[in-house]
């Protein structure tokens, strides 16, 4: 009796959060979903300036150790995909950073939450979105980004996600589903963030 031969897709996943990272690898086995951790490593902000910030550059170094761990015990990795902690991002001016990189824990944007409310009420903002307030959201951080002037040639904006995957491919890309982290800026006409609130 022949036996059938299964080429089994494997698939990437890395997962991080504010205090670690996870790379796993999963794939389909006689019906079943099957998973297994290749990587862990600590993530953490730090401070700078007095500020806190991420040490994106770092972050990204442990995301490529993982994908070669990965690739170490499972060679036929079809895709991979990241997935972080929402509401932070990256700005680019063409292919550089604009640093830091600010962490959503940075309490930079409590001066500015009144002055976004004055241009755009928080019930009008809750309107659209349905988003709980919190101080960190990305409003908030963008606004208080436009006051220190980093938004002076700014080209693009990447969720950290978005920016890792950028690095790694050189596709600059928005996925929905994080982005919708941003709170009103996301609401998606196409792929395009909310200009009319980006604009005031």
């Amino acid at each position: 009796m022949w036996e059938q031969v299964i080429q089994l897709k494997y698939t990437l996943a890395i997962d991080i959060g504010a205090s670690s990272g996870r790379h796993i690898v999963g794939w389909m086995e006689e019906g079943r979903i099957q998973t297994k951790e290749v990587y862990r490593f600590p993530n953490g902000v730090k401070e700078e300036a007095g500020h806190l910030v991420w040490d994106i550059e770092a972050l990204l170094q442990e995301v490529k150790t993982g994908i070669r761990a990965a690739k170490a015990e499972f060679p036929k990795i079809k895709s991979l995909s990241i997935d972080t902690w929402g509401v932070d991002y990256v700005l680019l001016k063409g292919s550089e950073e604009v640093l830091p990189v600010y962490a959503y824990r940075d309490k930079r944007t409590e001066a500015v939450i009144p002055q976004v409310h004055e241009i755009l009420p928080f019930s009008e903002l809750y309107s659209h979105t349905g988003c709980q307030f919190q101080p960190f959201n990305s409003i908030y951080q963008l606004y208080a980004d436009k006051l220190a002037g980093r938004l002076e040639g700014v080209t693009d904006l990447l969720m950290i996600p978005e920016y890792l995957m950028y690095r790694l491919c050189g596709v600059k890309a928005r996925e929905y589903t994080n982005a919708t982290t941003m709170m009103e800026l996301a609401e998606y006409f196409g792929v395009n963030y909310r200009k009319d609130f980006l604009n005031q």
